[in-house]
């Protein structure tokens, strides 16, 4: 995890021990990087057997979990936290990531969900976005977990909504 210069830390055990945050990120991008570095199994990658959410009740808002289904790459949306519902205005959940996103096999959406999966690495993504009270950012990481330790099965996101300075 990297401190608030943007600094590499130590978050856990195994390949994903150190990650690093980028720079200007909300601090629950970091404390959801953190905890998945320490449920990492020295070998492989952790899956959804290993978490726990009473470990992260103050990110469940913010958490959404993606079944990845291969052969063509698909997507469904597992769960969805409450301020991405109250932010979305509309819940998700159990829903194809293709019948809720327009274009989304085009989108940078997409794209992150594939690497992720396919990589076995987290992915973080910045986009600006248009909201009633003034211009925000969603800032975003995707993790994979992999029930057999190898093939991403989920990829549990968090998204944070800041506001930017005009």
């Amino acid at each position: 995890m990297t401190d608030g210069n943007g600094q590499t830390t130590p978050t856990g055990r195994g390949p994903n021990a150190e990650i690093a945050i980028p720079a200007g990120y909300a601090p629950e991008i970091g404390e959801i990087v953190g905890y998945w570095a320490r449920i990492t199994p020295p070998e492989g990658l952790p899956g959804r057997q290993h978490l726990d959410p009473s470990d992260i009740p103050n990110l469940l808002p913010h958490l959404w979990m993606t079944d990845v289904f291969r052969d063509p790459w698909r997507f469904r949306i597992r769960l969805v936290g409450t301020a991405i519902v109250n932010y979305a205005g509309r819940d998700s959940t159990g829903k194809w990531c293709t019948d809720q996103f327009p274009n989304f096999e085009q989108s940078d959406g997409y794209r992150d969900l594939v690497q992720c999966a396919g990589a076995r690495k987290p992915i973080f993504r910045t986009a600006k976005q248009l909201a009633a009270d003034g211009p925000r950012q969603s800032q975003r990481v995707h993790l994979p977990l992999a029930t057999d330790g190898r093939e991403v099965d989920i990829i549990l996101s968090v998204t944070r909504y800041v506001f930017v300075p005009e």
